[in-house]
């Protein structure tokens, strides 16, 4: 392949203040140090685009992309005003280097065409890939088969897609992913499945609007950490440490205690606070909380400061919000204390997890709980577009879509969705968001059949990576 010389954009240094997007400076956050930009380079290797930038500590990254271009947020970072740089050749044409705000680096890429892309990050140095989307494919490993049925339904025969995978192979991992890299970004599977190179990725939790973001709904666990608090009584993927996978329900336990033994529940994770408790916002939800009317920083165990509105999350800590009318409930901290944060899942040992629901398939029968759930009928018996995840009596993992309506499918309802999960073997199933959102990746491409509008993002996927171990 052909390899043009490597470029390199040296720039300064620069340091600026880290403000608060839209509220008051918060004195507790100045003793954190923002990363800098130190160096931008870039190589074309064809029509890929290889663009690395290196920073003087690490950082975390957020991830957007459309037909025009791709953009990663770094942060917390700095950097001097907006660098942009030409690229002669391939799937980009423009990269640009900007602060966007006191806490947050662009890195902008504009293409010429529609593309792909990959993003590393390693201590500090964050790489992004850009390629065209031919290039996309990935190979499937011996632990990964696809294939395409058609179903009986009452209406007629609907066309299906599974994915049966090997969780006991050894280079094969089945976990959640999160649109755009973080809580309060939204991604479609595609996109998420090159970003990681999935070998397959099926969507994943139902999701909610709040201020213009989607946020998921229910329960994701990724690697032990809880990012997301389930929803009473729905149904579970899990996997455990050992990488065991299970369905079934799962309860969550939460609270604050301070020094003095004052315990205050947790309410929420990453997600606005609900009545009788606090919200807890991780890292992994973004730069900043959403606007709150209190929230108090906690970093190293330790309060460091409150404020109001949208507040920056600390990348070696987490920030804690109320309501207006529960800010009682924050009233007893003060600067300085020691507290320590208590989260627990039942049953314990979970690695990952992600909620769906209701169930379908349980111990090899048909077991559709929707009302116990919190599902009504009339989502029970639309034929529509339907995703699903199932776990066979040998202990493989299916990924499953039916197709919408249209082109000669009937789409399916939940009994004939239980129905089919059962014929391919399932011991235990649990239905996906489904509708437009239904979408599975194989190999690099989406073999389900799109909506009308194209595909839609989520917030969260199912992802097996493929990742061998090196001799």
């Amino acid at each position: 392949m052909h390899r043009t010389p490597r470029h390199r954009l040296i720039v300064p240094v620069l340091f600026v203040g880290l403000g608060l997007l839209g509220t008051p400076f918060l004195p507790a956050l100045a003793t954190g140090h923002a990363a800098r930009v130190l160096d931008l380079s870039w190589r074309l290797e064809g029509q890929t685009a290889i663009i690395t930038t290196r920073l003087s500590a690490p950082v975390r990254y957020r991830t957007a992309a459309s037909a025009y271009g791709v953009a990663v947020d770094f942060w917390t970072a700095e950097s001097q005003s907006e660098r942009v740089v030409p690229l002669g050749a391939g799937v980009a044409s423009l990269v640009s280097v900007r602060q966007l705000t006191p806490h947050i680096v662009r890195l902008s890429v504009t293409l010429r065409q529609p593309a792909r892309f990959k993003v590393f990050a390693r201590e500090d140095r964050v790489t992004v890939t850009v390629f065209p989307e031919w290039q996309g494919t990935v190979p499937l490993p011996p632990s990964v088969a696809y294939q395409t049925l058609r179903a009986p339904t009452r209406a007629g025969r609907a066309q299906v897609h599974v994915v049966t995978l090997d969780p006991r192979a050894p280079a094969l991992t089945i976990r959640p992913a999160l649109g755009g890299a973080v809580i309060s970004a939204a991604e479609t599977t595609s996109v998420a499945a090159a970003r990681l190179e999935a070998v397959a990725a099926i969507n994943g939790n139902f999701y909610s609007g709040y201020s213009g973001l989607s946020l998921p709904l229910g329960l994701i666990v990724i690697e032990g950490r809880i990012l997301s608090a389930p929803l009473p009584r729905r149904t579970v993927f899990a996997v455990d440490a050992n990488g065991r996978p299970w369905i079934g329900p799962v309860e969550f336990s939460g609270r604050l205690v301070t020094d003095a033994g004052v315990e205050v529940p947790i309410s929420a994770v990453n997600r606005p606070p609900r009545s009788g408790g606090i919200a807890l916002y991780t890292p992994e939800y973004g730069p900043l909380t959403p606007s709150q009317a209190l929230v108090a920083v906690i970093r190293g165990d330790q309060v460091v400061g409150f404020s109001s509105g949208r507040v920056a999350i600390p990348s070696d800590g987490y920030a804690l919000a109320t309501a207006a009318s529960q800010q009682h409930l924050l009233g007893g901290l003060r600067r300085g204390q020691p507290v320590k944060l208590h989260m627990g899942l039942s049953p314990a040992g979970i690695h990952h997890a992600i909620q769906g629901g209701p169930g379908l398939v349980r111990d090899g029968q048909i077991h559709i709980p929707y009302m116990w759930e919190g599902f009504g009928g009339g989502f029970t018996r639309i034929r529509t577009a339907r995703s699903a995840i199932g776990i066979t009596s040998a202990g493989k993992v299916l990924f499953v879509t039916v197709d919408r309506p249209g082109r000669g499918s009937t789409g399916i309802n939940l009994p004939e969705l239980a129905a089919l999960m059962l014929r391919l073997g399932s011991r235990d199933a649990m239905n996906l968001d489904g509708g437009g959102s239904a979408t599975l990746v194989v190999g690099g491409r989406v073999v389900s059949a799109l909506p009308r509008g194209g595909e839609r993002t989520v917030s969260s996927m199912l992802v097996a990576l493929h990742r061998p171990v090196e001799p």
